[in-house]
């Protein structure tokens, strides 16, 4: 029996954490960093992104294999990371059973996580997961087969609490970890200076997203918006992108466009307006209080597919803000309807519309309050909470459960 088994039962938990995205990855890093601070004796493994790989590494576990570029928007994507997925699958699963894991921790990547449960179950491991699949969702029964399997849920909107629960779930409404993402208070004006923005001028947030497909079409198209904002007046851009992507972006940009790297959230509180692509930072720019045109395009493959496969459902709301609100309050530009001239001219009613600035400000309080701003805890810490919870699960009252004993 090796030193590790033999460790104090508080000491030797062995968490495994599996995300597939970039948010997940964050949120799931957020999580890990928390549990490891308030057991700095527990080991943390994982299969997820560069976040989650830096606490790895500060806990002495073992980073099973890189999902940076995992997640997939439609079929063809799908079918191109298909064998990827398969190949991670067999590795993660051969990690399980040849180590003792106490939990594990799946956040959101549904398509690869939801696979797994029957797994872990059978090797009687219990399962939280972090942010489940379609936690936005209101009706339908899609995104509510995987919660019976699965031991707790914790879940940013509290709709999604109660449709997992009545699907024979175990479910709590934690709030969204945007809201704790956010830097704290700062000065406005500073960040503003910084990006060099003189008195006179207004500044502008390009967010063309974290995947390069999504970037290859619109950030040549971003890139336009700028030039003929730039014509109407004192305006200057900041473009914030993830570290791997800076080079690529940049070529897309003049050098009057500044790209910040990780800066995401600073280029929103400090801007005037933004043109964000749909998904979760359309929830940052909410949290940062950034009045934002939404947008989003495909490529032609994919565009076929949207006609064909899509379409034909009638989805009444893409971007984040709409779909929690249930009602239209950020401009959403999407398909023909993304184009230069289109976009401009909403960034500009932004920037002139006092009317459009108060309705944005006040439907983004009220997504602050969805979002679990008035509950107690932050989503970090309350989930750390049911983590802990479940590890400490007793076989007898008064008592400890014991290290996995597994081989």
């Amino acid at each position: 029996m090796t030193a590790f088994f033999m460790r104090d039962s508080d000491h030797c938990r062995s968490i495994l954490f599996l995300a597939g995205d970039l948010s997940g990855d964050a949120y799931s890093a957020r999580l890990a960093q928390c549990l490891a601070e308030r057991h700095p004796g527990y080991m943390v493994h994982a299969l997820g992104g560069k976040n989650l790989g830096r606490v790895v590494k500060k806990t002495g576990g073992v980073w099973i294999s890189d999902t940076t570029n995992c997640s997939a928007i439609g079929l063809t994507v799908v079918f191109r990371l298909y064998f990827w997925a398969r190949w991670m699958q067999c590795k993660m699963r051969r990690f399980v059973r040849a180590h003792p894991i106490d939990a594990v921790v799946l956040c959101d990547w549904g398509g690869f996580n939801c696979r797994q449960l029957d797994f872990f179950n059978e090797e009687g491991i219990p399962v939280l997961f972090y942010f489940p699949p379609r936690s936005w969702q209101r009706t339908g029964n899609a995104g509510l087969q995987f919660a019976p399997r699965a031991t707790r849920v914790a879940t940013p909107f509290s709709w999604s609490a109660d449709r997992l629960n009545s699907a024979g779930g175990r479910a709590e409404w934690v709030g969204h970890p945007l809201l704790e993402t956010m830097p704290e208070p700062c000065n406005r004006e500073a960040l503003r200076r910084e990006f060099g923005v003189e008195a006179d001028e207004k500044l502008i947030a390009l967010l063309p997203g974290s995947r390069m497909s999504e970037i290859r079409v619109l950030g040549p198209r971003l890139a336009a918006v700028a030039a003929a904002l730039s014509l109407q007046g004192p305006i200057k851009f900041v473009v914030p992108v993830p570290a791997p992507l800076m080079d690529k972006v940049r070529r897309y940009f003049p050098p009057a466009v500044k790209i910040l790297v990780d800066r995401s959230a600073d280029a929103l509180r400090a801007c005037d307006a933004a043109v964000v692509k749909t998904g979760s930072a359309t929830l940052e720019a909410v949290v940062a209080g950034a009045p934002q045109v939404t947008v989003y395009d495909l490529g032609r493959a994919a565009r076929i597919e949207w006609v064909l496969l899509w379409m034909w459902k009638r989805i009444p709301f893409i971007a984040m803000p709409n779909i929690i609100l249930q009602r239209m309050l950020v401009p959403e530009l999407l398909g023909l309807n993304c184009r230069t001239a289109t976009i401009a001219a909403a960034v500009r009613r932004l920037l002139e519309s006092e009317e459009d600035g108060k309705a944005i400000a006040s439907g983004y309080e009220e997504i602050r309050v969805l979002l679990g701003g008035q509950l107690p805890l932050g989503a970090t810490e309350r989930t750390v909470e049911i983590l802990e919870e479940m590890l400490q699960q007793p076989d007898e009252p008064g008592t400890a459960s014991p290290c996995s004993s597994r081989p």
